[in-house]
């Protein structure tokens, strides 16, 4: 058989202004979607390099003065099989959406009308372009009834789980954030009582939290999950603690310890931070993870400029490892590289 000469990209490690970025590949296709304020965006390109600079594609904009029309907070884009949902196959949007007040954030769901991941979302039931699902509880009345955002899933023992993040003690002197778990029965149906599985326990999730000048608490953070899967079936989840608005933002890691995966005590985490700012990049979190054409493990976290929050989060690209102790992002430092760093992928 004749080998054929691989080909390669190279490019710097800020990909674009835009924050928790959610990076995958799919049938020859960067895909990128991310957090907006009236509408949902999705970027697509062949290459990395095209996906700093190509025009995105709007896929949900809802009309304006419903619950769901405004704060389009972190979107994922996830593809489900009959295997997994029947005759409810396909790619959906899990997002939380509010009508302008945070206090309102709830997680809904939308499906490609289209069959494509970058096609117009809408209702997944009645099929009404830019009409969302709200995700609901069939056996708990209380999911989704507060604030909740930061949907993804999670797949583990042959089942699929929603995965999200609520609150408690909201404008208290106990105000945190926890990451719950609850089986998906639908995209938009969750079944049994959710299980807590992380709260903030260690120092370096409290950067941010407590009062400000004006009298406001802000929580203690723990958000961002997304589960990383070793070949050979150990389950991760990497998540972000710390405030956002914060340069102390960073990730910590879970590790899999088998049984009933909304139980906590299924859940090891570890003590420290896995990757936190360097000098020159701070409020490293909400990471992402997908493959190259060539399959190489490729992360997108975003992160700010410098070490402070002012000027924006940008969406950075890493390599990532996946050992039999968990996740090493990028050289192994725990730290990002440098901005402007290159990167070398295979592009076939």
């Amino acid at each position: 058989m004749e080998n054929k000469e691989r080909k390669y990209e190279s490019l710097t490690n800020r990909l674009c202004k835009v924050a928790d970025p959610w990076l995958f590949y799919h049938n020859g296709y960067y895909y990128l979607t991310y957090t907006g304020y009236k509408k949902t965006c999705v970027k697509k390109a062949k290459t990395l390099t095209e996906l700093k600079t190509v025009e995105p594609t709007v896929v949900f904009e809802p009309e304006q003065g419903h619950m769901w029309s405004l704060n389009h907070w972190s979107p994922e884009i996830h593809y489900y099989s009959e295997e997994d949902f029947g005759e409810d196959a396909g790619w959906y949007l899990l997002i939380a959406l509010d009508d302008g007040k945070n206090i309102n954030h709830r997680m809904y769901v939308l499906k490609s009308l289209n069959g494509e991941p970058d096609g117009q979302y809408g209702n997944p039931i009645t099929g009404e372009p830019n009409v969302p699902e709200k995700i609901r509880g069939i056996d708990d009345p209380t999911i989704n009834e507060e604030w909740s955002v930061g949907i993804t899933d999670l797949r583990c023992n042959g089942s699929v789980y929603a995965m999200w993040v609520g609150e408690r003690g909201r404008q208290t002197d106990n105000f945190y954030q926890f990451i719950a778990l609850a089986k998906m029965e639908k995209p938009w149906l969750l079944s049994g009582k959710p299980g807590i599985i992380c709260t903030p326990t260690e120092k370096w999730e409290m950067g941010g939290a407590g009062p400000t000048a004006s009298g406001k608490i802000l929580p203690k953070v723990v958000e961002g999950g997304t589960p990383v899967y070793a070949d050979d079936g150990r389950i991760y989840i990497i998540y972000t603690g710390s405030g956002y608005w914060s340069k102390y933002y960073a990730m910590g890691q879970l590790t899999y310890l088998g049984g009933d995966p909304t139980d906590i005590n299924s859940w090891e985490k570890k003590k420290d931070p896995i990757f936190s700012m360097s000098d020159e990049i701070c409020g490293c979190g909400h990471a992402s993870y997908t493959k190259s054409p060539a399959g190489e493990n490729i992360i997108s976290y975003h992160a700010y400029i410098g070490q402070t929050t002012e000027g924006g989060r940008y969406s950075f690209v890493d390599t990532y490892t996946v050992t039999d102790t968990g996740v090493i992002i990028g050289d192994g430092s725990k730290k990002p590289r440098p901005d402007g760093a290159i990167m070398t992928f295979a592009i076939e």
